[in-house]
């Protein structure tokens, strides 16, 4: 799920891939879920860190509120500044893990 820059809210383009994370822990009730949430290196680190935190959580709350996936099964982490991708913009994201 990726993010505008500066930003915590879900774009709409980005609905399917939540609901996709939410069929399949629907149809694996035993799955867990990680999310970490990383910023773009624009801004400061404490911005960053906590945008990353609003990133995560804001997916989250809704597969929590809006898919009905218990939140005890889901973890979600601000990891600040991502180095996950060549290009800048494409750290404004988070990363679903499943796991057991």
């Amino acid at each position: 799920v990726s993010f505008r820059q500066s930003k915590d809210v879900i774009d709409r383009n980005q609905l399917s891939n939540i609901e996709n994370i939410a069929n399949y822990m629907k149809a694996n009730p035993d799955v867990k879920l990680d999310i970490k949430g990383y910023a773009s290196p624009e801004g400061n680190a404490d911005f960053n860190q906590k945008l990353s935190e609003k990133r995560a959580n804001a997916v989250k709350d809704m597969l929590v509120n809006d898919y009905q996936i218990e939140a005890e099964r889901i973890n979600a982490q601000g990891m600040g500044v991502g180095d996950k991708f060549s290009k800048p913009e494409m750290n404004r994201a988070i990363i679903a893990t499943f796991y057991k």
